[in-house]
């Protein structure tokens, strides 16, 4: 019975340590969940697509990002405006993923500062020395991070018919609100 109680306790034992190994958070963030917006505010019509289907990783060691963005599950309201934004536009067949690889140069939990900066890819097209500013909600076991910032469709390669000139801005405004949580 002392024999028992005794694999009793070790087991108890190991089962505590383990699970304070498991609280213990490392440096690695990985995206929990996230939605990007888009809008495309044009002189005869406006619109809006969004996207959840984000994957990405940070190392608040190194200071390292990547985020990953599946543009085939980009959408907007309009069935024919998605199909033309897809196929002639985006060509989400080729060009599925848009990326951004970079540094985080400030991470203020203070101030609920963050600052990264990086490239980002987009359409087979990588644009270099971007700097995108947003806010940081530190939560119980995760961040909220949100940001604005512009892209120009042309840095990008991706034209606008002269047809659509009109309906299509060049300067197009994303959004995100990217939740991240520790790797587990």
């Amino acid at each position: 019975m002392i024999f028992t109680q005794a694999k009793l306790g070790v087991l108890l034992s190991l089962i505590t340590v383990s699970n304070l190994f498991a609280e213990k958070k490392t440096n690695d963030l990985v995206v929990k969940e996230a939605n990007v917006k888009f809008l495309s505010e044009a002189p005869q019509e406006t619109i809006q697509g969004m996207v959840s289907k984000v994957e990405g990783f940070a190392n608040l060691e190194t200071k390292k990002i990547l985020i990953q963005v599946d543009l085939r599950a980009l959408k907007v309201p309009n069935r024919m405006m998605n199909n033309h934004m897809h196929e002639n536009y985006l060509e989400t067949e080729i060009h599925s993923i848009t990326s951004f690889t970079g540094t985080i140069t400030k991470w203020d939990l203070k101030s609920k500062q963050v600052v990264i900066e990086g490239e980002i890819t987009l359409h087979g097209v990588t644009k270099r020395n971007i700097k995108i500013q947003g806010n940081i909600e530190e939560r119980e076991k995760d961040y909220s991070i949100r940001a604005d910032f512009e892209i120009l469709l042309s840095d990008f390669n991706i034209e606008i018919p002269k047809l659509v000139i009109l309906k299509l801005n060049e300067k197009i405004q994303i959004q995100t609100e990217i939740v991240w949580q520790y790797q587990k």
